[in-house]
């Protein structure tokens, strides 16, 4: 298992676990849910932001929030 900004551009990876219990309940309501595919389109964009494609919507995480995601 490993935290979401690890992944590669263009890694696919599947959502495993959520720590960060604020986060959750936002990162739920925009489809990061546990069995997601979830994959990194961009890094580095903005301030320490990385875009993300999640059920053919593509949404930027700040790298802090990306490190309480888990994938495997």
């Amino acid at each position: 298992m490993k935290n979401l900004n690890e992944l590669k551009i263009n890694e696919e990876a599947t959502i495993t676990l959520i720590k960060n219990s604020n986060l959750k309940r936002r990162l739920m309501d925009i489809g990061f849910v546990n069995g997601a595919k979830v994959k990194l389109i961009l890094k580095n964009i903005g301030d320490n932001m990385r875009a993300y494609q999640i059920k053919n919507t593509i949404m930027a995480l700040r790298l802090n929030d990306s490190k309480n995601i888990f994938v495997k």
